[in-house]
């Protein structure tokens, strides 16, 4: 003769029914997994890490540069650091101060940078309201010379006009900025002043 589970088991088995329940409905779905796919072209990250900041600083201490970003991640193969959503300030023996802003971001050797798609590189100056930006594809920082570069078509935006061509080479020490080739520009007239005649 068959015998049925007792009432003991059954309430245990739908006690452990509505727990199951209860853990799944309190979780909050709305999160995205963390890194749930990897990409594996540099081989299997070690880490990443969110809202990342990462700070250099020269032999006497002094700030060179501050790079932050929504994601940071490290793949120990190549030692590689790729950044998401990156803001970089980049501080001139002088004084001057450059932002750089882009999509996305490499950290190569621990020396170079290399920012990709819509980059924009300012050169911020507390005493001045002209901001001018320059815009390219593809950047790369040398961290060593302070030079940044890219053979990429380069726009330079300024309140006066715009200049367009392809290359363009930056000392960040000096803001000595140039572009290499193709240049072509287009300005505004300087305002006539008011209260003269011609």
């Amino acid at each position: 003769m068959r015998s049925f589970p007792s009432l003991g088991k059954i309430g245990a088995l739908l006690a452990l029914i509505a727990l199951g329940i209860l853990v799944v409905g309190i979780q909050d779905l709305s999160l995205k997994p963390p890194r749930a796919s990897l990409p594996q072209q540099h081989g299997e990250p070690d880490y990443y890490i969110e809202n990342a900041r990462l700070t250099r600083f020269d032999a006497e201490g002094k700030r060179l540069q501050i790079l932050n970003s929504v994601e940071a991640t490290h793949y120990p193969e190549k030692d590689l650091t790729q950044f998401d959503s990156p803001l970089m300030y980049h501080y001139s023996e002088d004084g001057q101060v450059w932002r750089v802003v882009a999509e996305r971001a490499e950290n190569l050797n621990k020396n170079d940078i290399y920012l990709e798609d819509k980059v924009i590189i300012t050169p911020l100056n507390p005493d001045s309201a002209y901001l001018p930006e320059f815009f390219t594809d593809r950047l790369w920082v040398d961290n060593q010379t302070n030079f940044a570069h890219t053979e990429d078509p380069v726009s330079f935006i300024s309140p006066s006009g715009k200049t367009t061509g392809k290359g363009f080479q930056l000392n960040l020490d000096t803001g000595l900025a140039e572009i290499l080739q193709k240049t072509q520009g287009s300005y505004l007239p300087a305002p006539a002043n008011q209260g003269t005649e011609l």
